[in-house]
Formats: C-alpha cells, structure tokens, sequence
C-alpha cells in the first residue's frame, strides 16, 4: 500500500509539473513545434482557387525602371487598377500603406479615381508612439489610416499586421485594441468576412499553409500592366488580387514584411492570401482552448506516470515507446484532419524523464536488495550461486517446494571427547578453521549449506538452484572433504579430528519455512532424516563416506564405491542399500570376495559369507571394521536365525 501511495503522490508531482509547463511560455514556444513537423511530413498542397498575388518583385522594379530604394510610384498602381478593371477582378488588395499625399496631386487624384473602379481594400496599421508631456511620458496608440482621398475612394481600409509568437508567424490576427477593434484583417476583407455574424478562427487557431514560399500563385506586377504581353485575362477574372512587395534583396519595406514560418520564411502578402482562401474555405487548424488541453495531457500523464511508476523498466519502456507512437502517429492524423493536438512536452520530456527516473530507482532498489541477497546467501552458497539466486528470488518467499535432490551430512568422530580438555577459545578457532575449509569445498561444488549443527554439517544439491549431477556433486564433494580434512590434520594446528559423512537423494521440501517475522532456508522430509542417520551408521562401519542406493543409481560408475550392505535405520522400517564411497577404485579380487560374501549372507550361507568378506579385507584393511560387524550379525544368526521376510539387512535400533 505505501509503495502505491508514493508511486500515485509522484504521478501527481508529475502531472502537476507538465501543467505548469505546458502553461509557461515555454510551452507555448515547444508545442507548436510538432505541428511544423507534420508540415514538413505532409508536404505542399495545391491552395485552392479564388486568390492570387501581384508581387512588387525585382524584375517589376527592373522592368518598370524604378530605383530599389525608392517607393513604389503610384502612378503604376493607376494602370494596375485600370487593368484589373478591365479583366474583371473580384476584388483588390492592398498590402501597402498609402499615407499621406505624394508630390504629384495630380497622381493622388487619379489614383483616387482607380480605387474606386473595383472593389479594393487598403492597407491600415497601429503603431505605439511615446509622448511627453509636463506631467510625464506616457504611450499612445495611433492607427495609420490610408490618405483620405484613397479612404474615402477605396471600400474598406483593412489591418496588415501578424501575430507573432517568439520569432513565428502561424496564427490569424484576433486581439484588438479599443482602436481597432472594428477593424478586420486584410484577409477578412478580402474574404469578406462579417466579424459580428461569420465564424472566424479563435486567437488559439492556425492558419493553413499550403507549402513554402511560392506555393500561393503570384505574378510579376509588370506583367499585369504590361501593353505588349499582358497575363491572360482568365488567369485575374473573378479573382480576389492581392497586391504586396516580394523582394528577396530585404530592402527598405520588405525586411519587415517576411515572416518566420513551418515552411521557413514566407511573405506577409502570401501569407495574407494564404489566410483569405483558409477564410473563404473554412479550412484552418483548430485548437482547443487551452484549459481543455491542459484536462487532456494532464489526465493522460497521470495514467501514463503511474504506469510507468509501477511497471518494470523491460515493460515500461514498451509503453513510453507505445505512448510515444500512439501520439504521434494522432497527432499526425488530426493535423492532417486540421485539429492541432499539444503534447510535444508530454513525449519528449515528461514521459522520458519518468522513465529514467523509474528505471533508476528500480535499477538502485532492486539492485540495492539483490547484493542484499547475494551478501546474505554467500552464507549458504557460492558467490556465483548467490547472484543466480539473486536475480530469480520468486521462489524465495515464504514457504516450500517440492523437489528431488541430494542432502549430505557431516560429523566429527569423538568431538566431545576432543573438546572436553580444550579451552573455549582454541574450540572455536578449530571448528572455525574447520568449517571454513569444509565450506569452501562445498561451496566449490555448487552445494547450498543449510546449517551447521554443533560440529556437524548439512548440506543440499538440487535447491534453491536446479542442477542435474546433484547426486555426483555431493559424492564428489564427499571425497573432497574427506581429503581436506587429512590435510587440516597434517597442518597439525589443532587434535586431528575424523569426519563421517552420509549422503541420500530424494524428494524433500526446500524453502523459508517458519514465521511471517522469522523464518530460515532449509530442507525437511524423510529423504533429509535418512541422510542423517547414513551419516551416523558410519561409526558401526567404520567407514568415512556412506551413500544410499538411490545415490548410487544416481552416479553410475563414476565414482569407486564397494557395497556395504542392507540396513533399516531407527524410525524407518525401508530397507535401505549402503555403499562405501572411495576416491579410488579397490582391487577388483577384493570387489569380488566382498560383493559374493554379501550375498551369500543374504542367502543365509554364514559359514561362506564370513569366509569370503574375512578374504576381501585381508587384503584391504578398510573393510577390517565391517568385517567385525558382520561377522558379530553371522555369530547372532548362527544361533538366532533371522525372520523369514528378512531381506540380508543389519537392523540399527540406534542412532
């Protein structure tokens, strides 16, 4: 429950966070660019008809011989009205400022006269002048009117100028000052648009472009008024004409009149036809007003966060990445579909930086508890177990499994009479040095120590980590202490002590068994009890390393081993079938003697079988203590035969 409470506190933080960006100017400078992206994906369009642009170019100041750093005369504007006149334009549309009379009264009249032959519309624009007066400075808006002989000729006067957003242009003019607020754009105008009755774009909305500078159909305005070669009269009938400077050399007028765009620089008067045929064909890109966007992206980025909170690093980068796409590719269709969808913010920083962050804490928690583990079954395992361990710890929770595996158990012949005359201190020194060494062979051959019982030791193959050679490694690591501790003897650093060793393969139950608050790995069945009490018939053997049958059948031949018998063990009524285990292999007279006199005491042929085992230990001292033993079992049976269900085995009524 709490790792859900901080994982939803986050999300919120999160949430909370993208809003305020996504209400900041930085997110209003980053959102937009998405949608210049998908400009750029989408390609150009063929605007649709109804507009075109008469461009005040170089080749029309070359062609009509007018200096680049001069105003354009109004005398040319004079035939380019009488023209248009005569090809039947729609409407014109001036993107120029005609203010104030020029020095030819004489023009400006006629001029007058040509603006009022057709529909036109003329350029007007505000500007914020500082004024001074006593009692202080002070800004004063003023609104740049056309010459009022042209005012009063022309239908309308109409706005100019853009809104621009941090260096770009994309949306339609909307906000009016108490001056201009009756005025409409020149797009309006020319669309004829009706600000009190027509719909009209929102200030959020965008404006439509059709593709890069270009892409608006524009002619040379020489063309128009040439004598010679004019432009075909279909091409400006019934058409709305605007009429603006288009001049790549950014003299005079025009460096103010080019904009920054998706497409790159665009201008003004294109962008201006671009807006009127959006205007005439109600084809803009929408957008929602932003509190709604912001209810959207932040709704979306407290589910995304909180998964990606809760889900592992594998699966949540599939859904940052799914996220990512499904954005996009909506992102895309509604742009395409003319409706802008936010959410730059939300992809390319939120959600990735979410995701680190996740991926961090998970990768320093659990990485933080797998050494934890490691550090705590490096006890009980090897350090290569131990990270194994480590990295699949679902099987480590409370409670047991079942599993088929091998238990070894240890012990020192005689500790307690070792021990009896040894301080405390040099004790535990000699079990510690003791152990240490045991434990590294263990370890060694991937054996998972269980516990240490007094001076006793359990050990397990097969659990927590599944190995096929179980059996053999145990057998393997059997010998190997066997051979350590000879060693440990040889150093002569403590009383050389005598280690017996029982090992048994079957099922058992391995896990944390115990408490909610308290439990510890170990393995319990009768699989491990049998274990232990092969161990213990060692001392009646004389024998160092005994195995079951099932171990046997286990390793094969892999290891040198002489049968020791059958025997029934206290608690258990299951004959079991013993082995000696050797590091190497005895002489095969000897196999043979001893393996034909155990069964002849199983067909209760005493006389032979004593014979036969007293030939196979003459010559192999080791099987001098069995020897003793069966030949006390032959000594009974002579006198006291056994049972008809008897099955050869020696009954040990101890442990």
């Amino acid at each position: 429950m709490t790792r859900w409470i901080i994982i939803s506190l986050l999300s919120l933080i999160i949430t909370v966070t993208h809003v305020l960006l996504f209400y900041s100017s930085w997110g209003d400078r980053i959102e937009p660019l998405a949608m210049d992206v998908w400009y750029q994906v989408r390609g150009s369009l063929e605007p649709p008809d109804g507009a075109l642009l008469i461009a005040m170019d170089e080749q029309s100041y070359g062609v009509l011989d007018i200096p680049l750093n001069q105003a354009w005369p109004r005398s040319q504007h004079v035939k380019l009205l009488k023209r248009l006149a005569e090809v039947g334009a729609k409407r014109v549309i001036f993107d120029v400022l005609f203010l104030g009379e020029s020095r030819s009264k004489e023009t400006d009249k006629e001029l007058a006269k040509a603006f009022a032959l057709l529909p036109t519309v003329l350029g007007a624009d505000s500007i914020v002048r500082d004024h001074s007066s006593a009692s202080g400075s002070f800004k004063l808006e003023e609104v740049l009117l056309p010459y009022e002989p042209f005012l009063n000729a022309a239908e309308t006067p109409a706005l100019v100028g853009f809104p621009e957003d941090y260096g770009y242009l994309r949306r339609f003019l909307s906000k009016r000052s108490s001056l201009t607020k009756d005025f409409r754009t020149l797009s309006e105008a020319a669309a004829e648009i009706d600000r009190k009755t027509s719909v009209l774009p929102s200030e959020r909305d965008f404006v439509k472009f059709y593709g890069p500078r270009g892409t608006i159909p524009t002619y040379s305005y020489y063309q128009v008024i040439d004598p010679d070669k004019p432009l075909p009269e279909a091409l400006l009938k019934n058409k709305i004409v605007f009429v603006g400077l288009v001049l790549q050399t950014d003299l005079g007028p025009a460096q103010k009149d080019i904009f920054l765009t998706p497409y790159g620089r665009i201008f003004g008067t294109e962008i201006h036809v671009t807006s009127t045929l959006n205007l005439l064909n109600q084809d803009w890109i929408v957008r929602l007003p932003k509190w709604a966007e912001a209810l959207i992206l932040g709704s979306i980025t407290l589910l995304i966060s909180l998964a990606l909170l809760a889900l592992r690093p594998q699966w949540g980068v599939l859904l940052l990445v799914g996220a990512i796409i499904v954005w996009v590719v909506a992102s895309y269709l509604c742009f395409i579909n003319d409706l802008f969808i936010p959410g730059t913010i939300m992809t390319t920083v939120i959600f990735p930086v979410t995701f680190l962050a996740s991926t961090l804490y998970f990768y320093f928690v659990t990485r933080k508890a797998q050494l934890k583990m490691e550090s705590a079954f490096q006890l009980y395992v090897s350090p290569e177990m131990a990270k194994s361990i480590a990295q699949n710890s679902k099987k480590l929770g409370l409670g047991g499994e079942k599993v088929w595996a091998t238990a070894l158990f240890t012990d020192i012949a005689g500790f307690t009479s070792i021990t009896e005359d040894m301080p405390a201190e040099q004790v535990s020194a000699m079990l510690n040095a003791y152990f240490t060494e045991v434990m590294d062979v263990v370890f060694e051959n991937q054996g998972t120590l269980i516990k240490f019982i007094g001076d006793a030791v359990f050990v397990i193959w097969g659990a927590p980590i599944q190995i096929n050679d179980h059996a053999l490694k145990a057998c393997e690591t059997a010998i190997a202490i066997d051979r350590e501790v000879a060693r440990f003897n040889a150093s002569k650093r403590f009383p050389p002590l005598h280690t017996r060793i029982g090992v048994h393969t079957g099922p058992m139950v391995v896990g944390n068994l115990g408490s909610e608050k308290r439990f510890d790995y170990t393995a319990i069945g009768d699989s491990v009890n049998l274990a232990s009490r092969v161990e213990g018939i060692n001392k009646y053997f004389g024998t160092t390393i005994l195995i079951t049958d099932s171990v046997k059948k286990e390793i094969g031949g892999a290891i040198a081993t002489l049968p020791a018998g059958a025997i029934t063990v206290v608690g258990k009524k299951e004959v079991v079938e013993l082995y000696m285990l050797f590091s190497s292999q005895p002489p095969k007279s000897v196999a043979e003697n001893w393996g034909a006199g155990l069964e002849a005491f199983k067909d209760r042929e005493w006389e032979k079988a004593l014979q036969l085992l007293k030939d196979a230990a003459e010559n192999f001292g080791i099987l001098l203590k069995p020897l003793e033993l069966y030949k006390a079992q032959i000594e009974q049976f002579s006198s006291e035969p056994p049972d008809e269900d008897w099955q050869g085995e020696i009954v040990f009524s101890k442990k």
